[in-house]
């Protein structure tokens, strides 16, 4: 697993270098820097968008007492995304501006949903439903009759 890690680490800015050089031999030095300036503000703007919209609507279903799971995943992917724009490169400015695609998302979800389940949404085998065993009792408050035993 640590190997894959390295071989990404090393292969991904390698990748970026190259699809850079390769734009650069087509449309030139200097529209390929505007291209990359351009799609990363673009970006960033519609992370922005986003952001504040996924945001709006996650503080609305906590107002109304619901876990926004939903709203919390599309913000944790704008999030990923923005830290994707800031990254210089063509590849990375591609996975952001995908991962900002509401239909795109959607699909991760039902994806994620299959294949993952949230830890401690599965029905414990011991668990019982509340209320089955009552248990009836009385109780007496005993009070100190030592006055230097007890609060003082």
């Amino acid at each position: 697993m640590a190997w894959l890690l390295i071989a990404l680490v090393i292969a991904v800015p390698v990748m970026e270098i190259a699809v850079f050089i390769k734009v650069a031999q087509g449309i030139g030095v200097l529209a390929t820097v505007a291209l990359a300036i351009g799609a990363g503000l673009v970006g960033l703007l519609m992370v922005r968008a986003q952001g504040l919209r996924s945001l709006m609507r996650a503080k609305a279903m906590a107002d109304r007492g619901e876990l926004p799971l939903a709203e919390m995943f599309d913000g944790l992917c704008v999030a990923l995304a923005g830290g994707l724009l800031i990254l210089p490169g063509f590849l990375s400015d591609l996975v952001a501006i995908t991962l900002l695609l509401p239909p795109v998302r959607l699909l991760l979800k039902a994806w994620l949903a299959r294949h993952f389940t949230l830890v401690g949404t599965a029905p414990s085998r011991s668990a019982r439903p509340v209320g089955d065993d009552v248990i009836d009792g009385e109780y007496t408050v005993v009070e100190p009759t030592d006055k230097r035993i007890g609060p003082g």
